[in-house]
């Protein structure tokens, strides 16, 4: 029961029972009478499939995707909108953006910097007298990067669960007294406050309220008519109702305002504004060409560390993609918006349920419509040549991104050849931690950006030789540098810059075996064949090979379904077989160990942690990744499990000072204070300074704790 066209909208029952009760159906709504075409229409239909199990796996009730890509955009609902009342969730169902909002206030503050209303040097008090001086000043281009040194939520029990309306002067009283957690421009902290401050900054440079400038200037030009200030009070056509997760009971989300959010996450819209707004600012409708380039380069800290965030848009190359996201969640609501705007492609999700991923829809959509692998994991199964791989990996991402991007030259020949000296000599070094160190600096300025300059040059070369670089999509980084080493080499001496020998052949026979392996693809249907069927048929295909699939994602998949249906003895024979096939992967052993742990098992769990640690330090078991395992496990309502994670993660970086302040959040949450006291007390003990600190002072002398002998 559907209706294709180059606008096509549409609800699908695909789900024959969710949460106890059918499935509702409703007819899709045709909005043009173009289709997209036959091939493209008959992917979009297995796209039902996928996105119905993956709403059964994570219990979604309902989720609205869609793409827009040159004329063509379709547009689907699935699930419900409302269980309660049985509402579908359509094309046209309102969803909360969240922070999708933020780079719709980044486009407003750069409209009226064209118009001479807002220098974005100036300092915030310029446009918002009321906001109190700070030791340091805090100009608008910091605050639009998160670089402004303002902080975030510290009492998360009551900034983000406010039930009152706040207008923008109230909204900015939550934080303005707050101390600056670092002078402006040596730190990255993500922060909706510095965007409510940007609202304020709007509304003086304008004349006019956020929500009034808005609709005038950036949502009406755009057609977007469906996006509206969120308000419990107003008549909202097609509103969403938001669910969360209790430990497996889904419940109705907690009822907050955000009006207190109102330009850092404070409005509503349905999935076809959401493309409009991203199809019009790479289109060119709402601003210049080179405010929206300003707008998309990425910021870096004062010491040359590049923070993948612009002006309102995360920027981080995808698969050797120039791309450009933004995502967002809260109460209600989570959402993504991503966009190719050299492929004039932009996609967009928006669910009910708190907490989930909804990336995993993007990154589905992205491979049905274009039919590329959104990121092509490839294991290097010869630790002698994982090195030359992780240059090959850098060189590929920042070089073929640059080139979608645009056709003129990043570097000049001299600085070209200084990049690739560079990394000859320190990238591929024998000094094997010293190199580490060097490549992980590679692509930030601080590094000198070495990988984007040579890499620009090797795609530059290649592009001018005839080669599509498309085709990359499917060969990836090992095909990228095995090309470019082959024309190197057959150029006239000193007309193209070389790698080290050593590199060259490296490079060469893990891509010889990648040719061999890259098209062995994972099974169809793993939870029917048993984990020793499937490690047969795996190790078989990888046996003898240098490079083949990584397949760990799809592992752990295998290990959440089988923990999912209380299957412990399979989830734990996932991951090992994860660590059997891939024994150099930090994320194989995470896997392993994060399951032991989930099983009880602690001592093993430790032990497999320190395995992961040891191959990758910033990988799968560092503190960041960790923390954000904990908190995934939480809001899928395993607050136990998550609690254990964090446990294990202070136990392996028991200098952390933002672990101890995760775990003291979880023991708030279980009402025992007596442990949030001792866990923020460690906290603070650890780094007198880390970004929470002064929220951690605020939370012991709240739940009761001594204020003496604090860090100061």
């Amino acid at each position: 029961m559907t209706m294709q066209s180059s606008k096509y909208y549409g609800f699908a029952g695909a789900l024959a029972l969710f949460c106890g009760v059918a499935q509702a159906a409703s007819a899709p709504s045709p909005v043009s009478p173009a289709a997209p075409s036959a091939a493209l229409a008959a992917r979009l239909a297995d796209f039902d499939g996928w996105a119905a199990r993956r709403m059964g796996a994570e219990r979604i009730p309902g989720v609205t995707v869609g793409f827009s890509q040159g004329d063509v955009e379709w547009v689907k609902g699935y699930g419900y909108a409302d269980l309660e009342n049985r509402v579908p969730a359509t094309a046209q169902s309102s969803y909360r953006l969240a922070s999708v909002t933020k780079p719709m206030t980044a486009v407003a503050i750069l409209q009226l910097v064209e118009q001479g209303k807002i220098d974005l040097d100036a300092p915030v008090q310029t446009y918002v007298p009321y906001f109190p001086v700070k030791p340091f000043p805090v100009t608008v281009r910091q605050l639009l990067g998160h670089l402004g040194g303002i902080d975030a939520y510290r009492d998360s029990r009551v900034e983000q669960h406010f039930k009152e309306h706040k207008d923008t002067r109230q909204s900015i009283a939550v934080f303005e007294q707050f101390d600056l957690i670092a002078e402006p421009g040596t730190r990255f902290r993500y922060t909706s406050y510095g965007y409510n401050l940007l609202g304020a900054v709007i509304e003086s440079a304008s004349g006019e309220s956020y929500g009034g400038y808005m609709r005038r200037h950036v949502w009406g030009p755009l057609g977007m008519d469906a996006t509206v200030m969120d308000d419990p009070d107003a008549v909202i056509a097609h509103r969403v109702r938001g669910y969360r997760l209790a430990g497996k009971e889904l419940k109705n989300s907690e009822f907050v305002d955000i009006s207190s959010r109102f330009s850092a996450g404070g409005t509503r819209a349905s999935v076809p504004d959401m493309l409009a707004f991203g199809r019009g600012v790479h289109a060119g409708k709402i601003l210049s060409a080179a405010s929206v380039a300003a707008m998309v380069q990425p910021m870096a800290t004062r010491a040359g560390r590049l923070t993948n965030y612009g002006m309102g848009w995360e920027i981080l190359p995808t698969g050797g993609r120039y791309a450009i996201a933004h995502g967002g969640q809260q109460p209600e609501t989570v959402t993504y918006l991503y966009s190719f705007p050299s492929r004039k492609l932009t996609i967009a999700v928006a669910a009910n349920l708190e907490r989930v991923n909804p990336e995993a829809f993007v990154q589905r959509l992205f491979e049905v419509v274009t039919g590329e692998p959104w990121q092509l994991n490839t294991y290097i199964a010869d630790a002698g040549a994982q090195r030359a791989y992780q240059v090959a990996q850098g060189l590929f991402e920042e070089g073929r991104a640059y080139a979608e991007r645009t056709d003129q030259a990043y570097a000049d020949a001299a600085a070209t050849r200084a990049a690739f000296t560079h990394i000859n000599r320190q990238a591929l070094a024998p000094d094997a931690q010293a190199a580490r160190a060097y490549i992980e600096a590679a692509r930030h300025p601080a590094g000198g950006r070495v990988f984007l300059a040579a890499g620009a040059s090797m795609a530059g070369a290649l592009r001018a030789s005839g080669v599509d670089l498309n085709t990359y999509s499917r060969g990836g980084a090992l095909a990228f540098a095995r090309d470019y080493i082959r024309l190197s080499q057959d150029a006239k001496a000193g007309t193209v810059p070389r790698f080290d020998p050593a590199f060259e052949q490296a490079i060469v026979a893990l891509a010889a075996s990648w040719d061999r392996t890259a098209a062995i693809a994972w099974p169809a249907a793993p939870a029917s064949a048993s984990i020793a069927a499937l490690d047969s048929q795996l190790r078989t295909a990888f046996r003898g090979q240098r490079a083949y699939p990584d397949f760990v994602p799809e592992l752990l998949d295998l290990v959440q379904a089988s923990a999912a249906r209380g299957e412990a003895d399979a989830a734990l024979a996932a991951s090992r077989l994860a660590v059997e096939l891939y024994p150099l992967s930090d994320r194989a052993h995470a896997l392993h160990g994060l399951t032991l742990l989930r099983a009880g098992k602690t001592e093993p769990a430790l032990a497999a942690l320190r395995l992961a640690l040891a191959r990758d330090p910033l990988g799968a078991a560092s503190p960041a990744a960790l923390n954000l395992e904990a908190y995934r496990l939480k809001g899928g309502g395993a607050v136990a499990q998550g609690m254990a994670v964090l446990q294990a993660a202070a136990s392996l970086h028991p200098r952390d000072a933002n672990l101890q302040d995760s775990l003291a959040e979880f023991y708030v949450e279980q009402g025992l204070r007596p442990q949030a006291v001792e866990a923020y007390r460690q906290a603070l003990q650890l780094d007198p300074r880390y970004p929470g600190a002064v929220g951690a002072k605020a939370a012991i002398i709240r739940l009761g704790g001594e204020t003496k002998a604090l860090a100061p």
